[in-house]
């Protein structure tokens, strides 16, 4: 993993250590921090690269960070949200072996979290939508020995707008609260040069975070 592409989540990481709990607490409002980790699985291809070859991208391991701010008497919170793919691939389908890049994600989105449900005994669902940017990092030395194909379609980097939609449960374990979730980050990718009956290089793409982490009140 290149360290240029860790400052971002590690920043984050670092503004969560050091949220103001001295600040002045809002009766009924409570801020939360909520680390996660699992798998970064992508549901389709990142971009259509010819007639018949495709590419598309790895699962690979991912780490996430979210800033909760629980609001009184409602069943709706606020939520900025960070997810990291650590170490993906994006490869050339249909051509030949090795034509890969390693390749890093990182979303980062503002959410709306809804609870339909009182919580039952101990459990409660929610659902969550929003939007932010999601970025694309693709290894250059990587890019300059694969094939034409992946070496022509991708920049370094890329960023584009995202929707973000998902899915979670946590379970209330005292002053923490367990939580499995899994979400959706939904854009357009448009890779950088556009071939022969490959119509305008524009492709949408699912990326899937499926995570398990904890919920804990800041202040």
């Amino acid at each position: 993993m290149r360290a240029r592409t860790l400052w971002l989540p590690l920043l984050a990481l670092a503004l969560a250590a050091g949220a103001p709990a001295a600040r002045a607490q809002v009766p009924g409002v409570n801020l939360q921090v909520v680390p996660k980790i699992g798998a970064y699985l992508p549901v389709s291809d990142l971009a259509e690269l010819r007639d018949t070859v495709s590419a598309e991208m790895e699962a690979g391991l991912a780490i996430g960070l979210a800033l909760e701010l629980n609001l009184p008497l409602s069943p709706i919170n606020i939520r900025g949200n960070l997810e990291y793919a650590t170490d993906s691939k994006v490869s050339a389908e249909g051509v030949r072996q090795g034509d890969e890049a390693e390749t890093t994600l990182l979303a980062l989105v503002g959410d709306i979290v809804y609870r339909p449900l009182p919580r039952i005994i101990v459990v409660q669902p929610y659902v969550l939508a929003g939007a932010g940017v999601k970025r694309y990092d693709f290894d250059e030395e990587d890019l300059r020995q694969a094939g034409e194909d992946l070496r022509n379609a991708f920049p370094e980097d890329a960023t584009d707008f995202t929707l973000h939609l998902g899915a979670g449960l946590d379970v209330k374990l005292g002053p923490i609260a367990l939580l499995v979730e899994v979400s959706d980050y939904i854009s357009w990718f448009k890779r950088e040069s556009s071939g022969a009956g490959s119509g305008d290089g524009s492709e949408i793409q699912n990326d899937v975070f499926g995570m398990v982490g904890f919920r804990v009140g800041l202040f």
